[in-house]
């Protein structure tokens, strides 16, 4: 590569790399959240209304940003983009170009990045759901343990090109104790002026 082509999928990893923090973030909130949902049912409860607002948004930004990672629509920036950029600027016969099509290979093949999709296509861009929501959401439903699972492969997939090409890797967990201790303290607040109340 060339130092501008060089630039360039380098600029690209790291929007994917931006996006994929994001969704970490949102996700241990939302995990948080659960906890304490389960811990501390009626404190959060009192405030009912502000949790679920809260989880939703998050749900749907989440989806959001880890659909920004498969987007193939001209203009994004996400791992289609990357591959082809790595295709256009590798020697034709180079052993990453092999990593770069057995990556894009395990990203398509994986059910839950479909579900994801699916959610921002069809529920937080553009509300174009076609059958009952019920029926969308039982094909499509997502646990926190399959979102935490598709942010690690599409971490490992990022990694596995990056390392190689920059010799660098890209921190996406380093927000996510903080997302748990915001979430700690409002909840400990919560119960405090619950005390009180009594």
């Amino acid at each position: 590569m060339n130092p501008d082509q060089e630039q360039n999928a380098f600029r690209t990893a790291e929007t994917i790399a931006e996006q994929l923090v994001y969704a970490w973030n949102y996700c241990a909130t939302l995990r948080a959240l659960q906890r304490h949902a389960r811990e501390a049912p009626a404190v959060l409860d009192l405030s009912g209304h502000f949790v679920s607002t809260i989880t939703l948004a998050l749900w749907d930004a989440l989806f959001l940003k880890l659909a920004h990672c498969s987007d193939k629509r001209k203009g994004a920036t996400g791992f289609p983009k990357l591959f082809k950029q790595l295709r256009a600027y590798l020697p034709k016969v180079d052993v990453l170009r092999d990593r770069v099509d057995e990556q894009e290979q395990r990203l398509s093949l994986l059910e839950v990045r479909s579900k994801v999709d699916n959610w921002r296509n069809q529920v937080v861009a553009h509300h174009t759901v076609t059958r009952s929501f019920d029926e969308f959401y039982k094909q499509n439903v997502c646990s926190l343990d399959e979102i935490e699972e598709l942010i690690q492969v599409l971490k490992g997939a990022l990694h596995s090109l990056s390392l190689e090409l920059w010799n660098q890797g890209f921190s996406i967990e380093d927000l996510g104790h903080h997302a748990h201790q915001g979430v700690d303290r409002i909840v400990k607040a919560m119960k405090t002026e619950t005390e009180h109340r009594h």
